[in-house]
């Protein structure tokens, strides 16, 4: 602990707050529940804890994934084979020389991010600073956005924002396969090629610690781009065409020089895997000031952070006019907002489903089928009950990522209607991060007149 740890005596003497009988009131998990829990994870070896993206739905992230990290340090299951192993990619061109970081002026002040002080993160942007930035100026005004393959008007929390964010700007274009409500919204929309129809390299930046080839099975058809062509023609016309390639192709050979390799000597290797994940610490200690796992963080002040994980409350106050808690889950059959267009998987699950637990459901005179009205304080949207006892009574579950292609692309396919992010706020964010609350949402059901 001592060799490898910094702040442990801190951290105890911290956690001490944090009974099983309080947190069983927080979390609704039975406190002898939470004790079970915790020693199997400390007394198992090796063992590592794995979290999806819920986790990260919410203000508190920061604190929730900076404890998860503590239990990992603490038990000595970091880097361990078995336990929570940090993925090394193989000897390629990195993410920031790629993107050519060093171009951009005084990058870190001249960040959108910077200018609301959170954690600095190279070239991305939360969607609420973007947002805000496009209709308030600040810290500068932006009038222009271009997007590949995503959906912001449905995906991005309060959508409603989001909407007015996007008509206000000067000029929209999405580089896109099918049609989706941020398309509709645009002035000009890209046909771009399928993941199938151009060369590619799976997993590159994404810090999976291998990347795999994928050489396309088919051409595109008639004026259908991969992405990486728009960019290059783009860029020649925006900045210095020296800094682009007179073929985009030639990006892939440039990422793969630090392998020795071409691109179709990769694809004939089919994959390329980073070195071991294990123990690196032996030798070089950790990649932080102390050179240790931080349980208490050492930089803490110098950033305004807090210096140990700590639970703040949540989000919403509770309010007896929205008595339930409305959460997401993800679905079996689409992925967030993509694939409604599926003719086989519209059969399977033809519109979206709230579920509700019996009791819940009695209560407030709804049936299985029932057109349901889910309303927060944000908004409101209907979708089809779905009733189920594997979810608490307390809580209501609707369907992520919802619209309509078979609507009108004048009404931006019935966004509206369904979409979850219409209950959902960017009022409150976490100040490390940028990110809103999109979980445990105050809310109430009824059924649709």
């Amino acid at each position: 602990m001592e060799k490898y740890t910094h702040g442990f005596d801190e951290l105890a003497q911290h956690a001490m707050q944090y009974t099983p009988e309080k947190v069983a009131g927080i979390t609704w998990v039975p406190a002898e529940s939470i004790r079970k829990a915790a020693r199997m994870y400390a007394e198992a070896k090796p063992a590592a804890l794995q979290w999806g993206n819920a986790i990260e739905h919410d203000v508190n992230l920061f604190d929730a994934t900076r404890a998860l990290a503590c239990l990992m340090g603490i038990t000595g299951n970091l880097e361990i084979p078995g336990g929570n192993v940090n993925a090394r990619d193989p000897k390629i061109m990195g993410l920031a020389p790629f993107v050519r970081a060093d171009l951009i002026p005084d990058k870190r002040t001249e960040m959108i991010s910077a200018h609301y002080r959170v954690i600095p993160r190279l070239m991305t942007i939360a969607p609420a600073f973007f947002r805000k930035a496009v209709l308030e100026g600040k810290p500068y005004p932006v009038r222009g956005y271009y997007g590949m393959c995503t959906n912001p008007m449905v995906a991005w929390a309060d959508s409603r924002l989001t909407y007015e964010a996007f008509k206000s700007l000067d000029f929209v274009a999405v580089a896109e396969i099918f049609m989706t409500p941020t398309a509709a919204m645009a002035d000009i929309v890209f046909p771009v090629a399928h993941q199938y129809e151009m060369n590619d390299i799976g997993h590159y930046g994404i810090g999976h610690g291998m990347i795999l080839a994928r050489p396309k099975v088919v051409d595109p058809p008639g004026e259908c781009w991969p992405d990486m062509k728009i960019m290059n023609e783009l860029g020649k016309r925006v900045s210095p065409p020296e800094l682009w390639h007179e073929n985009h192709e030639e990006f892939l050979e440039d990422l793969l020089k630090p392998a020795g390799l071409t691109y179709a000597q990769f694809v004939e290797k089919g994959y390329l895997k980073g070195p071991s994940g294990t123990r690196s610490y032996e030798a070089k200690g950790f990649p932080t000031p102390t050179g240790k796992v931080e349980l208490r963080l050492s930089t803490a002040e110098k950033f305004k952070l807090k210096p140990l994980p700590e639970f703040t409350g949540f989000p919403e106050p509770d309010d007896p006019e929205y008595p339930l808690l409305a959460i997401s889950a993800k679905s079996r059959y689409y992925l967030l907002s993509s694939y409604r267009w599926v003719g086989r998987l519209r059969e399977k699950r033809p519109h979206p489903l709230v579920e509700i637990h019996p009791d819940t459901a009695v209560k407030y005179g709804i049936a299985e089928g029932d057109d349901v009205m889910i309303e927060t304080k944000y908004g409101s949207i209907t979708q089809k009950a779905r009733v189920t006892d594997i979810i608490d009574p307390r809580v209501v579950s609707p369907a992520l990522g919802w619209w309509f292609p078979e609507a009108s692309p004048e009404t931006q396919y019935d966004w509206r209607k369904s979409n979850y992010n219409m209950l959902t706020s960017v009022g409150k964010l976490g100040k490390e991060f940028g990110t809103p609350n999109i979980k445990n949402l105050p809310c109430r059901i009824r059924k649709a007149s």
